[in-house]
């Protein structure tokens, strides 16, 4: 595949989906099909199932497997599916790694394994086993934040070498680095933004797309301005600039409450869920939360543009 065919493939806005939950924290799969379909409809390109979004590290590997059958399923070929499989443990990425080609995925994604102290050498051990069991492109998953883990340029370069590894969901503020990896790992390497609030910064910073926690909740706004960018580059800056302003609006707002469960109350007020539930230890608002967000859904037209019809 040509550069170009793959980022006709693979460049777009994919929301990296929440898992819908009853109120006694099991899995909603109604919800989640509706939330597939309802995404579809706003016009994403696809989706990044299991990862931190999805709360993946909270659910068992059984469901994580379901989860991902469910999404592909409503989905039927109308969107792109990338399966995050990692895992802190080696032979328990490959077990879902092998699962999600079963299910005829598009790429399979892993984030770095963290807890232990691990060399880089051993963290590409772990990449290059996972590619070797599978024939399903690789999109590393590069979030220090969250894992404290920080790899050096020399390691993507290194990764990227590998034909199977085609890309990189680069989640941290920091796009010169992005920039950097981009330049090191070559043209036809996929680098996709992470962080929704500088999401217009890192396109026009040659980010081939996004992979986004608040795309749940605003869908339209972030294909909105992938649309307007892709077609008109630096001359839709202005209003580009105005759209990012209103995202962050929102994303502002939900900073100073919990980052899953606030997406998943506006998903319920936008109708979409059935329920705003969370897996403990993620919390629950109180009565007092909830309607101040309720207050701030009502005075939102970026999030009411979105509730289900």
């Amino acid at each position: 595949m040509s550069a170009s065919q793959r980022k006709e493939t693979f460049g777009g806005i994919y929301t990296a989906l929440v898992t819908p939950m009853h109120e006694d924290g099991s899995i909603d799969y109604d919800s989640l099909v509706r939330l597939t379909t309802h995404q579809i409809d706003q016009g994403v390109k696809g989706f990044y199932v299991g990862g931190s979004t999805g709360e993946g590290f909270l659910l068992t590997g059984e469901e994580r497997q379901r989860v991902l059958e469910t999404v592909v399923g409503a989905a039927a070929g109308r969107a792109v599916v990338l399966a995050h499989i990692g895992c802190i443990g080696t032979m328990d990425s490959i077990a879902l790694a092998k699962h999600a080609e079963r299910q005829g995925v598009d790429a399979i994604s892993a984030v770095v394994p963290f807890y232990y102290k691990l060399s880089p050498r051993e963290i590409q051990g772990h990449y290059e086993a996972i590619m070797a069991s599978v024939a399903a492109p690789m999109i590393v998953y590069h979030f220090p934040g969250a894992t404290g883990v920080s790899l050096s340029l020399d390691f993507y370069e290194g990764l990227s070498r590998n034909p199977q590894c085609i890309g990189i969901k680069f989640t941290s503020l920091n796009l010169f680095e992005m920039q950097q990896i981009r330049a090191r790992c070559g043209e036809d390497f996929l680098v996709f933004n992470g962080h929704d609030e500088v999401y217009a910064s890192g396109a026009l910073a040659g980010a081939d797309g996004a992979i986004g926690s608040t795309f749940n909740m605003m869908p339209g706004l972030f294909v909105g301005m992938h649309r307007l960018l892709s077609e008109d580059g630096w001359k839709s800056g202005r209003t580009v600039q105005a759209m990012q302003a209103e995202a962050n609006r929102v994303i502002a707002h939900m900073v100073g409450y919990d980052v899953i469960p606030y997406e998943k109350y506006m998903l319920y007020l936008q109708g979409v869920v059935r329920t705003p539930t969370a897996r403990q230890p993620l919390r629950r608002f109180t009565a007092e939360e909830r309607s101040r967000l309720e207050a701030f859904y009502e005075s939102s037209e970026t999030l009411r543009a979105a509730r289900q019809r």
